[in-house]
């Protein structure tokens, strides 16, 4: 909305207020002040004033958002709805409310550059939002909005505006007539600001109204548009846009309506900012305690208060997507979350803040935000663990990142422009990573800007090798995805379904066969087909489960042929859940040619694989009983964080630190305990509800239905919410192994392992590898090989010793074959470059030769630190360069220089560095390159 007219015409007195009090007839001119109302409480009143009035309330959806691509994160509050805008009928309740989590960092919906910065940009935010499918039009909306302003919050009417869009007389009229607002007080705007759709594509859209709020500032005009604070959205969808950009009303009319949390509080509470409100208070007067003086006087003015809102802000959004799942990473929802941290510890560490940021200030957040959502407080230890592991990793990028900056900086002191460039802005992020727009906070503070188109093309130009030099995955695979996202949209608007049958396969049956009919069929370009059968046995691809094949057979006499043929059978790639849709998509193997045998209602003969489907059973059962072992061993906190099932094994990503050789063989002892015991795994079907009173665990990245959830049990064991297949009973889990553990990001592991019959296979496996291990060491038995091991790495090591010292001999005393003078970097280092020849290593032998070019050039450092020295021999080259003589230089990146004249790969900081040339160097005259600089 533009606000800068939003008066138009109101300049002078302000216009008497004429409002009708709902339930009253007389217009009411009750003057009002406002009582503050904090943020807990306005979430409180404003579900109980909609649940009074017939609606549901439901749980906030996660934040990342549930089999829609489209988006990184749950941006509005209507996302988690949007299925039901376009089908009003298939959603389980027609009235709903919601104050739904949302974040906008990333992707196209970004604010996170923002923060800090302005009084109301957040990375993280909580929208209020009652919704109608069908159930009021808006009257109705108007009106219970007018009454929860009026009642609720009791904001004076001479302090409120609102727009409607110009050709809405309906809404206009409402809020004249109806409500009793002065004309002057409902301002008609274009559908730039007051016409609301999904994106410019088709879908639902409609016009909307919005309620603004008069701050008072006395810094703006009352028609400046600073001054009004557009806080509560109502859209009224009621078209739908065609392809072609055509309006066409729709059957069934909603309502959606969105108010911003952060912002009705810093109404409540008389603020002009929403940092000052009282949730975001008590985080900031942490950062306070935190804070050392002697920092903050430093900066420059207005510096401060804007550090200490990103770190409040910041921390808000790390701690709500870790606890939902999302860690750190290099891709996607991980490189945002990982950009959010970096740089708020940047701005702690501006304001002088030692030591973790975050984790000292996550108390001050579960004070603010606890009781408003537990899971902060029952997620305590790994979201402070991935927030501290994140830490100490930037920590030491930090360190080296801020020294490159300062070089650039002193190096190009007094030039203009001041422009960090692309390469260095790419330098920085690939070598320290240090997020783009981090990079650019730093300049900003030094009155610099980066060249940010620069970096985007180097950054484009490094994926695209990246892409270039990736040999795995199938290259049809887009094209795979696009032919089934196309056959899912014809069929689910057809309203093609199927019901799924294989729950009922007992996963220790030999065979098991569905008779089943045709539904639907698409051939493929490749020579393959998708079909929907039904029922289907086939599990579809989902809950970290692969997906069953088997076959599907057609009979002989299908399409008209001849009754004499075999039946034939064709081979199931996978099978496809699709998202939002009530069916299975089966991939059939060289299908296409045979289109006229899967006419719809054929017949057909379906065949699960229950060998993989066995495997698929034990290790998903297994998968809950590590889990469960986990939470025993390790203790509450450890939350699962990704997992993948198939018949060969099992992985299990999961929030912890390390864990303990002793905590891996207790973790086994507990598993392997449970699948002896012969337990039975019972699955029952119940409300939401009662799973979670009886204890059930859940994903926080799952979305669940409240009225039916399936829950898996191993008695006194595990009850988790689950879709996958199970074993009847833990027997077959028996033997389980840990293969690996480890770190795969902050604060995350994963457990690798195995069971059953694919953990028996394992053992075997590693016992004949024991026996040949100790053939080759000469051990009588495998219970010898540790002593015989432990012999072997110690005469290995003394050997290891006494051909250092020759090298370190070799070294000292070898004699170049030719040397040249010259300088590196923008600051003209002076260097000399020390051609090595081949005989001066050849005893050391030729894997030696980089550690021997790494002590001579240490060696001639130690002695004439005067200048940096590079030695090469061959390929080999490595450079020391004295950081006494030469402070605040690094080897690393002289060799960087050093590359642009002899093209080479390789790196290092501080006073060495290492690497390798394209081509040996082996004469003199191969240095030509090189400009030579008088000795």
């Amino acid at each position: 909305m533009t606000a800068g007219l939003l008066l138009s015409g109101l300049r002078g007195p302000p216009a008497r207020v004429s409002v009708k009090h709902p339930g009253c007839l007389a217009p009411c001119r009750r003057a009002r002040c406002l009582s503050h109302m904090s943020a807990g409480e306005i979430r409180r009143r404003y579900v109980d004033f909609f649940v009074r009035n017939g609606h549901s309330p439901l749980e906030s959806a996660p934040i990342v958002p549930k089999g829609d691509r489209s988006l990184l994160f749950t941006n509005a509050g209507m996302v988690p709805f949007k299925q039901y805008f376009v089908d009003p009928s298939t959603a389980p309740h027609r009235l709903v409310t919601t104050v739904q989590k949302c974040v906008r960092a990333g992707g196209k919906h970004n604010d996170l550059d923002q923060v800090g910065f302005t009084p109301r940009h957040h990375t993280f935010f909580e929208m209020l939002g009652n919704f109608s499918f069908g159930a009021y039009d808006k009257r109705a909306a108007i009106h219970m909005a007018w009454r929860f302003v009026w009642e609720e919050l009791k904001l004076p009417a001479d302090l409120l505006r609102v727009t409607v869009l110009e050709s809405d007389s309906e809404a206009h009229a409402i809020w004249t007539g109806d409500i009793g607002l002065d004309p002057r007080r409902v301002v008609r705007r274009g559908p730039a600001d007051n016409f609301w759709s999904m994106g410019a594509g088709e879908g639902p859209c409609g016009p909307c109204t919005e309620i603004f709020w008069d701050t008072k500032d006395p810094r703006y005009a009352e028609d400046d548009e600073e001054r009004w604070l557009e806080f509560w959205n109502l859209v009224f969808m009621q078209f739908h846009r065609d392809a072609d950009g055509q309006l066409r009303p729709l059957a069934t009319p909603c309502i959606d309506t969105g108010m911003g949390l952060e912002r009705v509080a810093s109404i409540m509470q008389g603020k002009s900012n929403n940092f000052d409100t009282d949730e975001f208070q008590i985080i900031i007067d942490g950062i306070r305690r935190l804070e050392r003086p002697a920092a903050v006087h430093a900066l420059a003015p207005g510096r401060a208060l804007a550090y200490r809102r990103i770190v409040a802000d910041h921390l808000r959004a790390a701690a709500f997507l870790i606890a939902e799942g999302v860690y750190p990473s290099n891709t996607g929802r991980g490189y945002v979350l990982r950009r959010i941290i970096r740089r708020a510890v940047r701005a702690g560490r501006m304001l002088g803040i030692d030591g973790p940021v975050l984790p000292a200030l996550y108390p001050s957040l579960d004070a603010a935000m606890g009781s408003a959502y537990p899971m902060l407080t029952e997620r305590l230890g790994p979201i402070t663990e991935a927030l501290r592991a994140e830490e100490r990793i930037f920590a030491k990028a930090l360190d080296g990142g801020m020294a490159h900056l300062e070089r650039i900086f002193a190096c190009a002191a007094g030039a203009s422009p001041r422009t960090v460039s692309g390469a260095d802005a790419f330098a920085l992020y690939d070598t320290h990573g240090f997020p783009v727009d981090l990079t650019q906070i730093i300049a900003r503070d030094h009155g610099w800007s980066v060249d940010v188109d620069g970096f985007s093309r180097l950054q484009s130009e490094s994926r695209q090798r990246s892409r270039a030099s990736w040999r795995g995955g199938s290259p049809a695979t887009g094209s795979m995805a696009g032919e089934l996202d196309a056959a899912a949209t014809t069929w689910c608007e057809d309203g093609v379904a199927s019901r799924f049958c294989g729950y009922g396969i007992d996963p220790e049956a030999n065979t098991a066969a569905v008779e089943s009919r045709v539904v639907a069929f698409r051939a493929l370009p490749n020579g393959d087909g998708l079909a929907v059968i039904d029922p289907c046995p086939f599990y579809a691809l989902g809950g970290g489960q692969e997906a069953d094949m088997g076959t599907v057979t057609v009979a002989s006499n299908c399409g008209g042929g001849d009754s004499g043929n075999p039946a034939r059978e064709f081979v199931v790639r996978r099978a496809v859940a699709v998202p939002g849709g009530q069916l299975t998509v089966v991939h059939l193997a060289a299908a296409a040619e045979m289109q006229h045998m899967f006419g719809t209602g054929q017949p057909v003969s379906a065949a699960v694989d229950m060998a993989r489907r066995r495997g698929n059973a034990v290790h998903h059962t297994a998968t809950h009983l590590l889990h469960a072992a986990l939470r025993r061993v390790v203790g509450g906190t450890v939350a699962q964080a990704g997992s993948l099932v198939h018949p060969g094994g099992l992985r299990f990503d999961f929030t912890s630190g390390a864990l303990s050789d002793e905590q891996l063989r207790e973790v086994e002892r507990v598993v392997n305990d449970a699948a002896l015991s012969n337990a039975d795994v019972s699955v029952s079907d119940m409300p939401l509800a009662e799973a979670q009173a009886m204890g059930a665990m859940a994903l926080f990245t799952e979305k669940y239905s409240a009225d039916c959830v399936r829950v898996v049990q191993v008695p006194g064991m595990s009850a988790e919410l689950c879709s996958g297949t199970h074993l009847r009973s833990t027997r077959a889990v028996f033997p389980f192994q840990i293969v690996s553990e480890g770190s795969i990001g902050a604060g995350t592991r994963r457990i690798e392992a195995v069971a059953g019959v694919a953990g028996a296979a394992w053992l075997q496996e590693q016992a004949a590898h024991a026996r040949d291990a100790a053939r080759v060491l000469g051990a009588a038995a495998p219970s010898d090989l540790r002593a015989k091991a432990q012999r072997a790495i110690d005469r290995n090591r003394a050997l290891s010793s006494a051909a250092d010292g020759w090298l370190r001999v070799a070294a000292v005393n070898a004699k170049a074959v030719a040397t040249r003078a010259t300088a590196l970097g923008a600051a003209a280092i002076p260097a000399v470059i020390h051609l090595m020849p081949p005989s001066e290593h050849s005893t050391a032998g030729d894997g030696n030769v980089p550690r021997f070019v790494a002590e001579r050039a240490c060696h001639i450092r130690n002695t004439q630190p005067q200048s940096a020295h590079v030695v090469i021999c061959g390929k080999a080259v490595a450079l020391a360069v004295s950081t006494d003589r030469f402070p605040g230089v690094a080897a690393g990146g002289l060799l960087r220089e050093l590359f642009r004249k002899l093209p080479g790969r390789g790196g290092g900081q501080g006073a060495l560095a290492q690497g390798q040339l394209a081509s040996a160097v082996t004469h003199a005259a191969q240095l030509a390159a090189l400009e030579d600089v008088p000795a």
